[in-house]
C-alpha cells in the first residue's frame, strides 16, 4: 500500500523459472518486475486508495492521453474488471481484452506469473497451515471480519457483529454436509480480524474438540491487522502473520467469506471452487 509501505523482499519476490530438470534457477525468473535505482523513479505514480470511481474516471487519460511509458497505480480496491471494460482498453488490445475479462481465476493466473513467496513467508504459510489442518485430509476456511472492534489498530466501519458468528459456522457446517465430506476428514480455520471470536462458546467447543483452529494460538490479537488501515508500526509487526493467514485461505478446499477483499482475494489466488 503507497501510503503505508512494507518492505516487499520480506513478503514476495519475482516468480523463479524451474529449470529442465524441474529445480528453481534463482537467477532466470518468468518476469522480474524488480526496479532498482534510477530505474525505480521512471514513470507517473498514482494513488486510488479507496478511490475506486476516481480511478474509473481517469482510464481514458491514463490509458488514452498518460505519454508517460509505465504508470504505477496503487489501489486496495479490485480495478481489472473496471479497465479490461474499458474502451481504451479494448482498442490498445483488440479481443483479448474480452478474453482475459472471461477467463476463470485471472488474478491467480497474474499472481502466479508475478510472484512467488519469500522462504520467510513460504515457511511461516506451511506452520499455519499444517496447524490449520490439525492431520486432517481436508480444511475449511472461515473468514470473519468484524471491522470496527480493533479501534486502536485501524478504522472501519462495522462489518458483521459477533451475534452473526455462529451464522458463519452454522453455514461451514452445512457446505460440509452439503459436499458429503467426512466430519473427521475436515478441519475448520478461522481467520478473524478480532480476538473476540474466542470468547464465543462455539468457537471454543469446536476448538476443543480439535475440529476448528483460530491461529495465532498464544499469540494475542498482536498479529492481527489491517494490510491498508492499520499504522506502520502495527503493520509490520504483523504482516508476515496476516500474509500467512490470506495464503492458507488461499490453501482451503472451500470457503466461508465476509464480504471482503482479502478472502475474496485469497480464494481467488486459491483457484477454491466456488
Amino acid at each position: 500500500d503507497a501510503a503505508r509501505p512494507v518492505p516487499m523482499h520480506l513478503l514476495l519476490g519475482p516468480r523463479r523459472r524451474p529449470s529442465l530438470c524441474g529445480e528453481l534457477d534463482s537467477s532466470q525468473f518468468l518476469l522480474d518486475w524488480r526496479m532498482h535505482g534510477a530505474v525505480a523513479s521512471v514513470g507517473r505514480r498514482t494513488n486510488y486508495n479507496d478511490r475506486y470511481n476516481d480511478l474509473v474516471a481517469d482510464l481514458p487519460w491514463i490509458l488514452g492521453s498518460e505519454t508517460e511509458p509505465v504508470v504505477v497505480i496503487h489501489s486496495n480496491q479490485r480495478v481489472s474488471a473496471a479497465v479490461l471494460q474499458s474502451k481504451e482498453a479494448q482498442a490498445l488490445m483488440g479481443p483479448k481484452a474480452q478474453e482475459l475479462f472471461q477467463l476463470p481465476y485471472l488474478h491467480a493466473h497474474i499472481l502466479e506469473l508475478l510472484f512467488e513467496p519469500s522462504e520467510q513467508l513460504a515457511a511461516r504459510h506451511q506452520q499455519v497451515l499444517q496447524a490449520a489442518l490439525m492431520g486432517r485430509k481436508k480444511l475449511m476456511a472461515i473468514h470473519f471480519r468484524a471491522g470496527n472492534k480493533s479501534p486502536n489498530r485501524w478504522n472501519d466501519p462495522p462489518r458483521h457483529g459477533m451475534s452473526d458468528l455462529d451464522g458463519f459456522l452454522a453455514c461451514a457446517q452445512h457446505v460440509e454436509r452439503t459436499l458429503k465430506w467426512q466430519d473427521n476428514e475436515v478441519a475448520w480455520y478461522l481467520a478473524a480480524d478480532t480476538a473476540e471470536v474466542a470468547t464465543s462458546s462455539m468457537v471454543n467447543d469446536l476448538a476443543s474438540r480439535g475440529k476448528l483452529a483460530f491461529l495465532p494460538a498464544g499469540h494475542g490479537d498482536a498479529s492481527i491487522v489491517h494490510l491498508d488501515r492499520s499504522p506502520l508500526p502495527l503493520a509490520v509487526n504483523g504482516l508476515t502473520e496476516t500474509w500467512a493467514q490470506w495464503l492458507t485461505i488461499a490453501s482451503a478446499d472451500a470457503v466461508i467469506l465476509s464480504t471482503s477483499n482479502f478472502g475474496v482475494t485469497a480464494a481467488e489466488a486459491g483457484r477454491v471452487p466456488s
